[in-house]
């Protein structure tokens, strides 16, 4: 609570002296009631000029008499080795309740809002999370979900596309990602990054990670032996895929999981 001794011994500059104040009600008051009145609304006009004053002030570690501002030294955190995060990094409560929010703002039915929520990716099925906790697996990414097109589907081409446009998660190191750019014997192909594989049938495999260079730009894609896969799990082209990321030790790993559509 805010006393009229709090007005006079904080903010003098703004309120002036509280007898000024009240001896100049006085000259124009017709009782004590009105004077009590008007000398409580004048104190409170002020107190108010005076608060929006100070939240429109500039701090003083910005304007350019204030004190030098101190560096901050940044911090890289590694996270441990039993840290696990199953949930795609953009679909939290937090996020599909501002979606909520949003569509109830814009008149939306209960089919749409649902619709708007269930836009965010489905998390990690449980099976997969057993296995890659099984294998002491850890900074768990969901890299991409994909519908599968005719080109993944081809056997000529062996290989899953995976354009860095669509990528939800960086999950190379740089150490990696320069091991990718090495080239093959002919000085054209790139050789690749051999990683271990959950396949959806939950089966372990490996597969070869490769940089796919086109004109400027450059794509991800999973290479030989991609067709075996698509063979062993029944995969089809328009089905729903998504490919998450882990690691054991301190290896890339990788999980491909289908959707059910």
């Amino acid at each position: 609570m805010i006393t009229l001794e709090d007005l006079r011994g904080d903010s003098p500059e703004i309120c002036g002296s509280l007898n000024k104040i009240r001896d100049e009600i006085r000259a124009v008051a017709k009782n004590n009631d009105e004077e009590d009145a008007m000398l409580t609304k004048r104190i409170l006009e002020d107190l108010i000029q005076f608060s929006r004053k100070k939240r429109s002030a500039p701090l003083d570690c910005d304007s350019e008499k204030g004190p030098e501002k101190k560096k901050m030294k940044r911090v890289r955190v590694i996270p441990p080795k039993n840290s696990l995060d199953f949930a795609p990094k953009n679909s939290d409560h937090s996020q599909e309740e501002g979606k909520s929010r949003k569509a109830v703002r814009q008149g939306k039915t209960p089919t749409e809002m649902k619709q708007t929520v269930e836009e965010q990716p489905p998390g990690m099925p449980m099976e997969f999370k057993d296995k890659i906790m099984g294998l002491h697996g850890w900074d768990v990414k969901l890299v991409i979900q994909k519908k599968l097109t005719g080109t993944d589907m081809e056997d000529s081409q062996d290989r899953l596309s995976i354009p860095r446009g669509q990528m939800r998660a960086d999950f190379l190191t740089q150490e990696e990602e320069a091991e990718l750019e090495e080239k093959e014997e002919d000085g054209i192909h790139f050789k690749g990054l051999k990683v271990a594989l959950i396949e959806p049938s939950l089966e372990e495999s490996a597969i070869f990670l490769k940089k796919w260079k086109l004109g400027n730009s450059s794509t991800y894609m999973l290479s030989s032996p991609w067709k075996n896969v698509v063979i062993n799990n029944g995969l089809r082209k328009g089905n729903i895929i998504q490919l998450w990321s882990f690691r054991v030790d301190y290896n890339p790993c990788l999980a491909l999981i289908k959707l059910h559509n």
